[in-house]
């Protein structure tokens, strides 16, 4: 089965010859294997609580896209930072010239058919047969469920199976030929320098520390409108919230049927079927709508002082670019002398600045982030006073987000791209002797 609906596995080889370089990348499945144990959770869950059979199906298929979703985009990354280096890798100029494409391609190449079925039936397993259980339905809906997910879940397994990828290169092929192991260790050591330029004069030095503040200054800049966009916004949603609670007559009983929920007095009005009681979901939206409200106010007062940092950095770093721009255009020593310094006066004065800046962004995340909290918080009982399952999936969908989204952050780091884990393995080979 080379091609299903006209379409052929990601990362499939045509003609060898065709492909100026071909990289070759070890085999890697620990986000399958998280994604499968984040799925068991789910169907663990669905055991106890039998009304959230439909809602697994779609958490599953949720979970099936954006896992897919990152490691395409990770591929991508990989592909792209590999090209942009090896272009400029002397040996390879030539090949490039010739044909200027990059082909990555896994390791080792697997049984796309029998590791597609094996998956999609670990879907199914997972997704279809609570539905079996413990669902009410037609049994042509169920066998239509059935059908369906089995059918897309092999068709994902089979077309994006190669993708599970690591950031070790275990050869490389030119125009189909595959390079010595030589030659393959010197690409790696390669790619592993990143600092080519030795030059630590001074003059140098004061050159990439102004273009460095120039990036951070712009960075503070989209940072802090970040920050006041969100505080304008989620802070009058909050507290747009809070009044809309506070006009309503049972405000008394809110705050009661909370504080009683926290001094343990409350035993069976918590629950009300299968959604929070109505009166302690709208205590807890009270007291969150307020909490967040308040965390981005500080937020929006703290901003004076936030702005003024940033004006007093970008100032000096205006006039380090001024005195650097005359020291380059200066031909006399002397007076390259005297210019430079002057720029490192006004270096001085940036960093100083900096720290201050710092400490004001750090003093306004932590506010950000309680603020967030608190938002949270209000999506969160909102969804638990709908039913509970609506709260489960949206807190299940969120969780796995953040922490795929925190994997695939970690695992583009493109300055420890190759030899992080190689020099790993050769630590490890080395204390085993």
């Amino acid at each position: 089965m080379k091609h299903i609906f006209c379409l052929k596995p990601l990362l499939s080889r045509n003609n060898t010859k065709n492909e100026a370089i071909s990289v070759f990348l070890g085999n890697s499945y620990q986000f399958l294997w998280i994604d499968i144990a984040v799925r068991i959770v789910v169907f663990l869950i669905v055991l106890w609580k039998k009304e959230f059979v439909w809602a697994l199906l779609f958490l599953n298929f949720s979970f099936l896209l954006i896992t897919t979703y990152y490691l395409k985009r990770r591929f991508k990354g990989i592909q792209t930072y590999l090209h942009a280096r090896l272009i400029a890798f002397p040996d390879f100029r030539q090949s490039f010239e010739a044909n200027n494409k990059l082909f990555i391609y896994p390791q080792k190449s697997i049984n796309k058919i029998k590791y597609s079925l094996f998956y999609s039936l670990i879907f199914v397993l997972l997704s279809c047969s609570p539905i079996f259980i413990c669902s009410k339905q037609l049994l042509v809906i169920k066998l239509v469920a059935l059908f369906l997910t089995a059918v897309i879940s092999f068709y994902f397994a089979w077309r994006y199976s190669a993708i599970f990828l690591t950031r070790d290169i275990s050869s490389i092929s030119i125009q189909g030929k595959k390079v010595n192991t030589k030659m393959l260790k010197k690409i790696k050591d390669y790619l592993n320098i990143e600092d080519f330029i030795n030059d630590s004069s001074l003059h140098f030095k004061n050159d990439m520390f102004i273009l460095k503040l120039d990036k951070d200054f712009n960075i503070y800049k989209e940072k802090l409108e970040t920050f006041l966009l969100e505080s304008v916004f989620l802070g009058a949603l909050t507290f747009t919230t809070f009044i809309q609670i506070i006009d309503n007559q049972k405000l008394l009983e809110y705050m009661y049927s909370f504080n009683s929920f926290f001094n343990n007095e409350l035993t069976s009005e918590i629950w009300n079927g299968s959604k929070l009681e109505q009166k302690l979901g709208f205590g807890f939206l009270l007291v969150g709508s307020v909490v967040s409200s308040i965390m981005y106010m500080v937020i929006l007062i703290k901003r004076f002082p936030i702005i003024k940092s940033i004006e007093n950095v970008r100032g000096h770093l205006k006039m380090a670019q001024f005195y650097n721009e005359k020291e380059n255009n200066e031909t006399s020593l002397a007076s390259k002398e005297i210019y430079t310094q002057q720029i490192q006066v006004e270096i001085a004065k940036c960093e100083e600045q900096k720290i201050m800046l710092d400490s004001n962004f750090r003093i306004v995340s932590f506010f950000r982030a309680s603020g967030l909290l608190s938002f949270f918080m209000v999506l969160l009982v909102a969804t638990i006073m709908i039913h509970w399952v609506f709260f489960m999936s949206a807190l299940i969908v969120v969780l796995y987000v953040v922490f795929a989204a925190k994997m695939i952050d970690d695992d583009t780091q493109w300055r420890r791209f190759i030899m992080s884990n190689q020099k790993q393995k050769e630590a490890k080979g080395g204390e085993s002797q």
